[in-house]
């Protein structure tokens, strides 16, 4: 039997206090049950997508402070990353093709993202950005959704501006190495501003809390009952709102999920937002990738790198990687896990 959740995209958070699963970021507010004298939660559009705070404190006062102040933070760091922001460096280095001075923020992300993309072999890169535009903006003028609506040669020409080694950073300079470059960080920004805000809360006191944004997800302490928290993770060929593939327990994890119902370009998803960075195209060995890493910046990219891999590839490594899982979903809704997957999960859908 399945379980039931809301909303249909990325991860699905569960709070099983009264043995339901609660919302994802539409019902975050329900999520914490605690002997705590005030839970409060509050949502904000940032990056593309709703950022949701619910934390435990001893007031609301308190709660209402940190929250605000956690928010100031993030709007902040977004400012740093939207790259359709005119202001943010990313915007900026897209625009010139480099950023002198760049910002400890802004350097961090890159550095992680070319560690990423080393550790992936390049299925996850943030060069992308070009292959991707020309996918989005044909298939959005596109009167017939069944066929490419672009060329070879169209494909070839952003195809040679994909290539995160052609990315340069020195101290606080990045300089991109060829002309019309651009970067995406919407694989990997997330994870970090989640981090981030869960740090900045830690830092202050709270030892409960859930930060969620478009499914990049961290948590932290336990259940009322002292049982870890539930998980669950969206299946994402159900077409069920909050129709749940699988649901895993913890009390401290960092997690995300990618998939190609996320935003797909056509009806049978074939090809979607995902992007192969060595072909162009969208890969089509899965659906959905969910992966548990040390942080949620990790999580974030190895997700989208999972998607591109496919199952063989991705499971080597992550096997390699310490406190690394997966739950990997294929086209035909087959579920592939890691070794240690299997020990957090409370069921699995066949």
């Amino acid at each position: 039997m399945k379980n039931k959740l809301t909303r249909r995209d990325f991860i699905r958070i569960s709070a099983v206090g009264a043995g339901v699963l609660a919302a994802g970021g539409l019902g975050i507010k329900e999520l914490i049950t605690s002997a705590a004298e005030c839970q409060y939660s509050e949502t904000k559009t940032l990056l593309g997508t709703s950022i949701t705070i619910t934390l435990v404190d001893s007031s609301r006062d308190n709660a209402e402070a940190k929250v605000k102040d956690t928010f100031a933070e993030i709007e902040r760091l977004s400012s740093v990353f939207n790259r359709f922001d005119i202001t943010s460096e990313l915007y900026r280095l897209n625009k010139s093709g480099q950023a002198i001075g760049a910002s400890s923020e802004f350097v961090s992300v890159l550095s992680s993202a070319q560690y990423c993309a080393e550790l992936s072999g390049g299925a996850f890169d943030p060069t992308v950005l070009p292959a991707l535009t020309l996918c989005q903006e044909s298939f959005a003028k596109a009167k017939d959704k069944t066929k490419l609506p672009f060329s070879v040669a169209q494909l070839d020409e952003v195809k040679y501006l994909v290539d995160y080694k052609e990315m340069s950073i020195k101290g606080k300079d990045v300089v991109l190495g060829r002309n019309g470059m651009a970067l995406t960080l919407d694989g990997i920004a997330k994870g970090y501003i989640v981090d981030k805000a869960t740090e900045y809360l830690r830092g202050r006191g709270v030892s409960q809390v859930i930060v969620e944004a478009g499914g990049d997800l961290a948590l932290q302490g336990m259940r009322e009952d002292g049982q870890p928290w539930k998980v669950g993770i969206q299946n994402p060929r159900s077409g069920i709102i909050g129709d749940c593939y699988d649901v895993i327990q913890s009390s401290n994890a960092c997690m995300a999920t990618s998939g190609d119902y996320e935003n797909a370009f056509t009806p049978d998803y074939k090809y979607n937002h995902i992007i192969d960075p060595r072909t162009g195209f969208s890969p089509q060995e899965l659906c959905s990738a969910t992966v548990i890493a040390r942080d949620t910046l990790l999580a974030d990219a190895l997700a989208t790198a999972a998607m591109v891999m496919g199952v063989d590839e991705t499971l080597k490594l992550l096997e390699s990687l310490d406190g690394a899982e997966a739950l990997l979903i294929g086209k035909d809704l087959k579920s592939y896990t890691t070794s240690g997957y299997r020990a957090l999960s409370e069921h699995l859908s066949t």
